[in-house]
Order: C-alpha cells, then sequence, then structure tokens
C-alpha cells in the first residue's frame, strides 16, 4: 500500500512539474513590439510572432544583443536587424519596420 501511494505522489508530482514545464515554455514573448527611441521620429513594429515563425530564438537573442537593437536606432540599421534582412533576402525599405501607419507588415 505505502509502496502504491509513494508511486502514485511520484506519478503526480512528475506530472505537474511536466505540465508547468510546457506551461512555461509555451510564453515566447509578445506577438508584436513597437520599438521607439529617445530621437526616434518613427517608431519600429517589430512582429515578434513572425519572426518566431521563421527564425530560432537564440538567432537572435544571443547572436544579436537586441537590448542594444531595441535602443539604439544605428545598431538595427547597421549591424542588427537590416544585415540580418540581407543575407537572408527579406525587405529591407524603410516602411518593412517603419510603416506610415502602425501597423506591421505582413512577411516581414
Amino acid at each position: 500500500m505505502k509502496k502504491s501511494v509513494l508511486c502514485a505522489a511520484a506519478f503526480t508530482m512528475l506530472f505537474g512539474f511536466t505540465v508547468a514545464g510546457a506551461a512555461m515554455g509555451e510564453d515566447k514573448g509578445p506577438a508584436e513590439m513597437t520599438l521607439t527611441t529617445a530621437d526616434a521620429k518613427k517608431p519600429a513594429i517589430f512582429p515578434h510572432a513572425k519572426h518566431q515563425e521563421k527564425l530560432a530564438c537564440d538567432d537572435c537573442h544571443k547572436a544579436l544583443d537586441v537590448k542594444k537593437m531595441a535602443t539604439i536606432k544605428d545598431y538595427a540599421h547597421k549591424e542588427g536587424c537590416k544585415e540580418c534582412h540581407k543575407t537572408k533576402n527579406a525587405p529591407t525599405a524603410c516602411p518593412t519596420c517603419h510603416p506610415a501607419k502602425k501597423k506591421a507588415i505582413e512577411g516581414c
């Protein structure tokens, strides 16, 4: 009897940790972000979910300084976003990230 109670308790804990881990793994941040800097004339609309469909998280979050990219315009334009778009033949025109209306460009 003790053994079956212990097995049931162990199974319940394992199942609970598995479900909790899966739930935490699902949060991949906001689907869309608006990036602004103090001197920015137009904010950049970043379609985070669209990028997640095509890239692994580490492609940006470990390979690039995303905090710097989100706050320093030149980094995003020269080393971060624009450079990546060039290597992947993605659009690099200004309206790609800075649309006239605050709406993410489809297919970015």
